[in-house]
């Protein structure tokens, strides 16, 4: 309590003393009003004591109790091991006195991530324990939270989560046969998603063995309907349990062709599923040319090479700005950091408007380059300038998504005003430290029926390094230029529809398919309806589907269609714009290539996390042996809050009484 509040209340005590002697002291003839005197003091000293309203600190002493996560696998191959045996231990667990004593309980089950749940239902077609325990992770980071994990430990999707460190310990309680049969199966298949007519396409199968015995032969077949095309004799066993088979298929004709991968049965093998994987190639009997045109040596032009290439349908061609160029024969041209020897080329691009992606930078010829085009001009400074990348969610000229570009290291440009004279979009802001400005990093246009696409920046080599360290890939930095490659190599004008689809789909999964329309100016037509018409290639069996506008793009969704392989078209309701496409539904899912608890994984997690690993029938182990770990002991705490005397109903009761009673007392007496 402060000086000043003690200063007021004392003043408050001579204000009341004063004002009570004043009337049953001084102007009072009767000798017998000191207990009114008395009452009447107190009585104006606590209402003045209410206006002034001093606050009291209180502190009070709480227990914070640990709390206990309860994280259930809710996917499909739980389910075979008993549905009503986990849910009913998950509630006990709940329910448990001792646990609710010690612990505050946490409920998840997770499939692809973490979901609050009371019930599980084991409908979940992917696995992902990695992700699930980071999520867990991040939402009690800063608590004690032992984690109790429900799992047969065997992951679909994500991130290996044997190695996970976390700061809370995972008890995993392992369900499911943790038995090891003999079991082979075909883990990973690689190919790639087009091939050239008359060429041959590269093939990676991945085998595994599991079990006891030594030298199993077995043999390897690809099949294209019922023809086989590839077959090999291995052999596997305890000691040699995985191995790679690498071969070239070729291709005679144009069209998607649907192969089969097998390995042979072992003799009562549990798990046969996984011995067989489908996949899909589309032939095409062309190459897309592009042009990279440059008169300097920088690494961007390599990268720009390669990650244009990653697509087996584009070709790029490296030249210099005095070669003599026919770029009829080019599908688009891409013109690196242009200067004067560019001339020429201007003019050829104009006279056959040529679709072309201008990158500048430090070494580009400004000047040169207002004058040689009609599209933008740029009032530079001989000062270079940093630029970051704020990607512009609002860009609807192709479909593109953001790769995290505010991660990206800064481009370098000459710093300078840019305008426009066309309409353009930006697909890249200008950032500058840790401001935005409302320049474009990338631009793309379109004039009298010639895309143009700009980057103002060099050094664009740095972003596919970064995309590789956090994807530990290139396909993100590729697929967002390649987006843009196709921009500029699509001839087509007016209205035309983009679609997004996979090749194969697992059994049970989601089928999601995206869709985007463009008006005549290439603006996304949010007031289109589409439609998706899927035909079964066997049965025949036709269904159509409406697609959901999903901010900007369009969407549709289905399941429950059985394996087989299918052909769509998606749609307009007026029919004017149309699109084919296939794909595959596999005849079992992700989950089902398991045939036991994964063991091993759990209990290397549990060591990296110092929890320890369960079993089902030994739950009452596993709550004597949190109950009694000292680390998961209640923490006290103590919480100070500030009371106003006003909240101090009491005080109030009081007032009113010494009123009360010195009114009662003056009456008795005749002094009313």
């Amino acid at each position: 309590m402060d000086n000043n509040l003690i200063l007021y209340i004392l003043l408050a005590a001579v204000i009341s003393i004063l004002l009570a002697a004043f009337q049953y002291i001084y102007k009072s003839k009767n000798k017998t009003n000191w207990i009114l005197f008395i009452l009447r003091s107190f009585s104006i000293f606590g209402i003045l004591l209410l206006l002034i309203n001093p606050k009291f600190h209180k502190k009070e002493l709480y227990l914070v109790k640990p709390k206990l996560i309860l994280l259930s696998d809710n996917t499909s191959s739980i389910k075979s091991v008993s549905t009503f045996n986990l849910n009913t231990k998950i509630t006990a667990l709940k329910n448990n006195k001792d646990l609710q004593s010690k612990f505050e309980i946490e409920n998840y089950c997770f499939t692809n991530d973490i979901l609050k749940k009371d019930s599980l239902d084991f409908k979940g077609t992917q696995t992902n324990i990695y992700n699930s325990l980071k999520s867990i992770q991040s939402l009690y980071e800063k608590e004690v939270a032992p984690i109790l994990l429900f799992t047969d430990g065997n992951q679909t999707n994500g991130t290996t989560y044997k190695y996970l460190k976390l700061k809370n310990e995972v008890y995993p309680i392992i369900i499911g046969d943790t038995t090891e049969y003999q079991d082979v199966k075909i883990t990973q298949l690689n190919t790639n998603t087009y091939a050239y007519l008359k060429h041959k396409f590269p093939i990676e199968i991945f085998t595994n063995y599991q079990g006891e015995n030594t030298n199993i032969p077995l043999n390897i077949t690809v099949k294209e309907g019922k023809t086989t095309i590839f077959s090999k004799k291995i052999t596997l066993g305890k000691n040699n349990n995985s191995k790679k088979i690498s071969t070239h298929i070729s291709t005679s004709t144009a069209g998607i062709h649907y192969y089969t991968a097998h390995i042979s049965y072992l003799k009562n093998e549990k798990n046969t599923k996984n011995n067989t994987q489908k996949f899909t190639v589309e032939v095409i009997n062309e190459q897309a040319k592009i042009a990279l045109i440059s008169d300097i040596t920088h690494p961007d032009i390599a990268m720009l090479k390669r990650a244009i290439e990653s697509n087996k349908q584009q070709k790029v061609i490296l030249k210099k700005a005095s070669d003599n160029l026919d770029l009829n024969n080019y599908k688009m041209v891409i013109l690196y950091q242009p200067n004067a020897k560019f001339s020429k080329l201007f003019s050829q691009i104009k006279q056959n408007k040529k679709n072309s992606f201008i990158f500048t930078g430090t070494h580009t010829d400004w000047n040169f380059l207002n004058n040689n085009q009609s599209i933008l001009k740029k009032e530079i400074l001989s000062k270079n300038e940093d630029y970051l990348a704020n990607y512009n969610n609002s860009f609807s000229t192709f479909l593109t998504e953001d790769i995290n570009f505010n991660n990206f290291p800064p481009v370098q440009d000459k710093f300078g005003e840019i305008t426009f004279s066309v309409p353009f979009e930006t697909l890249l802001w200008q950032q500058i430290g840790s401001f935005t400005t409302e320049l474009p990093l990338l631009a793309v246009s379109e004039n009298n029926k010639v895309r143009t696409s700009f980057f103002f920046g060099e050094n664009i080599w740095r972003w596919r390094l970064n995309s590789f360290l956090e994807n530990k890939s290139f396909t993100e930095f590729d697929t967002f230029i390649q987006k843009n490659i196709q921009y500029l190599s699509n001839s087509k004008t007016g209205n035309y529809l983009e679609i997004e689809a996979k090749k194969n789909y697992f059994a049970n999964e989601n089928i999601k398919i995206k869709a985007k329309i463009y008006d005549a100016n290439y603006t996304f037509d949010y007031k289109k309806q589409l439609w998706l018409s899927i035909t079964n290639k066997q049965t025949k069996k036709q269904i159509k589907h409406p697609f959901s506008l999903k901010n900007n793009h369009f969407e549709s969704n289905l399941s429950s269609l059985p394996k087989g392989d299918y052909q769509f078209t998606v749609y307009d309701s007026e029919k004017k714009q149309k699109k084919h496409g296939n794909f595959t539904i596999l005849d079992y899912t992700t989950e089902q290539q398991f045939i036991g608890a994964n063991k091993k994984d759990l209990e290397q997690l549990a060591n990296n996390t110092n929890g320890k690993v369960f079993y089902p029938n030994q739950i009452k182990k596993l709550i004597q042996n949190i109950l009694n770990n000292p680390k998961y002991n209640s923490i006290q705490k103590s919480k100070e809050t500030k009371i106003p005397l006003i909240d101090w109903k009491w005080l109030l009761s009081i007032i009113i009484t010494l009123l009360s009673t010195e009114w009662f007392l003056r009456k008795y007496k005749g002094h009313l």
